[in-house]
């Protein structure tokens, strides 16, 4: 079969950001005119771009071809093999790797002829993680590309945003017998940063002669574009970093390329330069702040080389750019890839399907999970893919500490990496043009020579310091609104120290106490975080959205405080003119990962991701507490754990942990045969196919390391597979420990496990429902330990009780006919399988006119309303397949409750639309028919509908069913029809058969009839 067996769909633009938790919202800092110079600031303050996103007109799209990409073409009778061997690197020099991606390419031209897109338009190939190309078009040329034969999906882009020192101690990597003694310090690895580009003359990527020339290159260096922005000075990159490519050509397309940015490889940002420094940073690296000496910084990985790819620009970077980014690094032959870049959660998106082709080329990848927590279900994309690492943040006990001293003798800590202050009137800005300290708003007669409380929230905290500084404040102390989120160190506008909400409101309650109330700000202070490792706030967390079989993150990582290098010109809206800052996010989590990634790949050039990911997640501890403080961390926060590198890199470490789970591109695409069907053209055939080779299509079943049922009905048995990887000649025995999730009873077969090194053994796990509540989440574990005590591997478990499990859909033909399914209980207690309808179809015919702009409005007339009264109904559904109107026109559906409210649409590319409302309220809906595009100007169609009602009844029966659920225990419900009718368009038929259970319906399978 071919790698990639995906359906042509058309699938809706996103948001990727950087993943930095440094401020609170985007808010870039636009000058108003001359500024003085800020607090360390070398020059003047930049000025930001006045566009929003909201100011761009996307109209560029990725468009994936169906062929194989470079990296996994076993070749044909036309062209030669391209796929590398096992262990090795893709020669991007060979000539049949030339010769079949100019092949590759020669198919995207034709397929942008075909659609009549000019070959100009083309902004990207992708040959070799990924076959496709990017393209500026409009929208109707994108549903004419997503019809042609060979394209396998077309994608709006999307436009992403972003999202050490102490860290090597921290992790171990430094104890006698660790790592780096060890000699496991990333030599000859190839690192590749994802991100903003990065500042070639720090210190941190200097080569001082030591390093040896990489197995990779030379690569271009691309820099020295003085003529749009005279600060960018040429380089020449050496053996640390030793390339760096600006991967722009969608930003620069749609976007360009303004003032204050580097049109080349250079960071402007500040981001991709620290995120590179703290995965692969020279060793021993002095820094300081504000002319403050903090000691010295190291990469994790400090002997590996870096390749920097600039894929994002001041407003975020475009999917195009970034899986452009990716494909290259793979050309580039690098062994790692740090993606600090997240968007919406996403199983199929350009970045996640290259990521899938760089995991099976062997290239490791760490990416944050996102910056959007502590709610649940909010990890983002590409971290929802089970193919990449997923790292969470959490703190680190190293602090940058500051203390606001009142004049009354006490004291308050916090954060803080500013200069101090010496004694000053102390404020309250609530009195002073508001408590949020918003630009602008403050009150220069009251502030002016102050240190003034500010309130966190609305606006970036550093934009509080600023807003104190153009007021002629002194210093600033901010507090949060909360004692459970975290203390950041920004590179503040004036002497400043972030403290919790309690000693925020004791110093508020202070200065309205007092005549004078006096403060001094004292910094430069090295605290401990006490409840150190504890997940930051803004840390994403589980259940994955898109694939909650599987838990999310893998592993959490110091992402809190993180001192590493910077750009001199970074983050608009902070102080410039530093190159180190200390700062926050998943984002600084995420190259800690890559970093232990290249000690990996060093150690072990044959193992593979999942590998490499297995012995992070096995060897992780669970000592982590919420953002709270006090409470542990469960697998939705932490993952496995805390990754842990170790004191000793010997038996037990992430080096050597005794057992792997390892999986490639096959267990991924029988991961999506469960966890998204839909993007396979036939999944029934590819589906089938995966299981006769023996790979497991149940998403549960995927060979990870932790172990998640989103589902249990009772009692569910699952798989993995474990290879030995100890270094010991001879047997090794291991014996397996539970600890089953509360209201669980978990068992596994075997209990025990006897390998040799490199020998592979399979275990099954029977999860069974006790007395769990159904529909909350609980957590346990399993672990294997050796008998010598020296490897423990540790599996984390997610597991969520059901009532039931049935089909959600089944089908039938004919005037009388029958079916059956089966459905699992999760309860024992009553149960009653009842029929309702067949309804025949309701067609609806009509004719829509072409809308000019393409938009729907449903008040601008280019869109037709069908009202339905529904009262009484089970199921509503509305179809209008490619049939149902003339070949060439796509039509759209939108949905309207009784409230007025667009609670539903379907706009697929071409005319194939299928809507499904559950349980409609009662009372008038309306739905809306719009001409996206009716050649000729109008088109006819025909919609049909159906309203399957909750009185039980009709021409569907249910001949069997089981009389009663019991716990853990399968049933068969048969059902059969008769009296349909044939040959007209209302002879397609809908019911649904109802499962009612002690506590009431609780869910229906749909039974469609199609007689047509």
């Amino acid at each position: 079969m071919t790698a990639l067996l995906l359906v042509a769909m058309l699938l809706s633009t996103t948001v990727v950001s950087a993943q930095s938790g440094g401020s609170d919202i985007f808010l870039p800092f636009v000058s108003s005119g001359s500024q003085p110079a800020g607090l360390g600031n070398n020059g003047p303050v930049p000025t930001a771009p006045t566009r929003t996103l909201d100011d761009i007109q996307i109209d560029s799209y990725i468009v994936v071809m169906a062929l194989d990409p470079v990296i996994a073409f076993e070749g044909n009778a036309s062209f030669a093999a391209t796929k590398p061997g096992k262990g090795q690197k893709i020669n991007p020099n060979s000539a049949h790797v030339k010769r079949y991606q100019a092949f590759l390419r020669e198919t995207h031209d034709k397929a942008l002829a075909a659609a009549g897109i000019p070959a100009t338009n083309k902004l990207h190939d992708y040959t070799v993680a990924l076959n496709g190309f990017a393209a500026r078009m409009s929208e109707k040329q994108a549903r004419q590309l997503a019809q042609q034969d060979g394209v396998v999906l077309v994608q709006q882009d999307e436009l992403l945003q972003l999202q050490t020192d102490s860290s090597p101690t921290f992790l171990g990597l430094t104890a006698p017998g660790g790592a780096w003694l060890k000699g496991y310090n990333g030599e000859g690895v190839v690192v590749g940063v994802i991100d903003t580009g990065i500042w070639p003359e720090h210190p941190s990527f200097a080569d001082d002669g030591s390093y040896a020339p990489p197995h990779t290159g030379p690569l271009p260096c691309e820099f020295g574009n003085t003529a749009h922005n005279p600060n960018d000075a040429p380089f020449t990159c050496n053996n640390k970093l030793i390339g760096a490519r600006q991967m722009l050509a969608t930003y620069r397309a749609l976007i360009g390329a303004d003032p204050d940015e580097f049109d080349s490889a250079r960071d402007d940002n500040g981001h991709g330069t620290h995120t590179a420094a703290t995965a692969a940073g020279n060793g021993g690296v002095p820094a300081s702040i504000f002319g403050m000496p903090l000691g010295t910084v190291s990469g994790i990985a400090p002997r590996a080389h870096i390749v920097a790819y600039k894929g994002l620009g001041n407003l975020g970077g475009f999917t195009s750019d970034l899986a452009a980014a990716i494909d290259q690094a793979v050309a580039d032959g690098v062994d790692v890839i740090n993606y600090s870049v997240g968007g919406g959660a996403s199983l199929t998106g350009a970045d996640e399907i290259a990521y899938l082709f760089a995991a099976d080329a062997g290239v490791f990848v760490a990416t944050s999970a996102g910056n959007s927590g502590p709610g649940p279900g909010t990890i983002g994309g590409p971290a929802s893919a089970p193919w990449l690492t997923t790292v969470g943040a959490s703190t680190q006990r190293r602090f940058f500490q500051g203390t606001v001293h009142t004049a009354d003798g006490r004291s308050f800590s916090g954060a803080s990496i500013t200069p101090g202050l010496t004694a000053r009137p102390l404020v309250d800005a609530e009195f002073a043009g508001g408590d949020l300290c918003i630009p602008g708003t403050l009150a220069p007669n009251i502030v002016a020579g102050k240190i003034v409380l500010c309130r966190r929230g609305a606006i970036a905290r550093a934009a509080k310091s600023l807003a104190v500084y153009q007021a002629g404040g002194a210093g600033m102390v901010l507090y949060n609104n909360s004692d459970d989120d975290n203390l950041f160190t920004d590179t503040h506008w004036v002497p400043s120290v972030h403290i919790d909400n309690t000693p925020g409101l004791e110093i508020k309650a202070y200065i309205a106490s007092t005549a004078k109330p006096m403060a001094k700000i004292t910094t430069g202070e090295r605290g401990v975080w006490e409840s150190a490792p504890s997940m930051t706030i803004f840390s994403s967390r589980g259940p994955d959205p898109v694939a909650e079989d599987i838990i999310k993150p893998d592993v959490t990582a110091p992402g809190m405080q993180i001192l590493a290098a910077w750009s001199p010109f970074g983050d608009v809206g902070e102080v410039s003119g530093q190159l180190f800052a200390a700062i926050a996010g998943t984002s600084m989590s995420s190259p800690h990962v890559a970093g232990l990634f290249a000690l990996i790949k060093q150690a072990h050039p044959d193992w593979t991701p999942a590998m490499a990911r297995s012995a992070l997640m096995t060897t992780a501890y669970q000592d982590v507490r919420d953002n709270d403080r006090v409470s542990p961390a469960d697998p939705f926060d932490m993952g496995a754990g805390h990754v842990d590198p170790g004191n000793k890199a010997g038996k037990g470490s992430i080096f050597e942990p005794g057992l792997v789970y390892d999986a490639g591109f096959l267990d991924y695409l029988g991961f999506l045969c469960d966890a998204a069907p839909e993007v396979f053209a036939n999944p029934a055939a590819t589906c089938a196919s995966l299981q006769s080779i023996g790979i497991p299509t149940d998403a549960s079943d995927l060979n990870l390391p932790s172990i998640g049922i989103a589902e249990l009905p009772g009692r569910q048995t699952v798989r993995r597979t474990v290879t030995s990887v100890a270094k010991e000649q001879g047997w090794r025995n291991y014996k397996v420990s539970v600890e089953a999730p509360p209201g669980f009873e978990v068992t596994v077969d075997p209990p025990r496990l006897r390998l040799k090194s490199g020998e592979t053994a399979i275990y099954s796990v029977t999860i069974t429902t006790v007395d769990a509540p159904i529909g909350e989440w609980r957590f346990g574990s399993l672990t294997w330990t050796a008998d010598n005590k020296h490897y423990e591997v540790y599996s984390p478990i997610a597991v969520r009780a059901a009532l039931f499990s049935a089909p959600a859909e089944i089908s039938g033909s004919g005037e009388s006919g029958s079916a059956s399914f089966d459905i699992r209980f999760g309860y024992t207690g009553s149960y009653t399988a009842a029929p309702h309808g067949l309804e025949p179809a309701t067609v609806t015919s009509d004719t829509v006119v072409q809308d000019p702009d393409q938009t729907f409005d449903p008040a601008d007339g280019f869109s037709n309303a069908h009202v339905f009264n529904l009262s009484g109904v089970a199921h509503f559904r509305i179809a209008m397949p490619p049939e149902a109107t003339e070949p060439d026109a796509d039509l759209d559906i939108y949905v309207q409750d009784p409230n007025g409210d667009i609670v539903a649409s379907s706009t697929s590319g071409g005319t194939d639309e299928l809507i499904d409302i559950p349980l409609p309220m009662d009372g008038a809906w309306t739905v809306w028919v719009h001409g996206w595009s009716t050649p000729g100007g109008d088109s006819d169609y025909n919609m049909w509908t159906w309203a399957v009602p909750l009185a039980s009844g009709g021409s569907l029966t249910v001949d069997a069913a089981p009389a009663a659920a019991v716990l853990g225990t399968t049933g068969t419900v048969q059902v059969s029809w008769s009296g349909a009718g044939t040959g007209t368009l209302s002879d397609w038929y809908l019911g649904a058969v109802s499962h009612t259970g002690d506590s009431g319906l609780m869910g229906l399978t749909l039974v469609e009839v199609d007689n047509r």
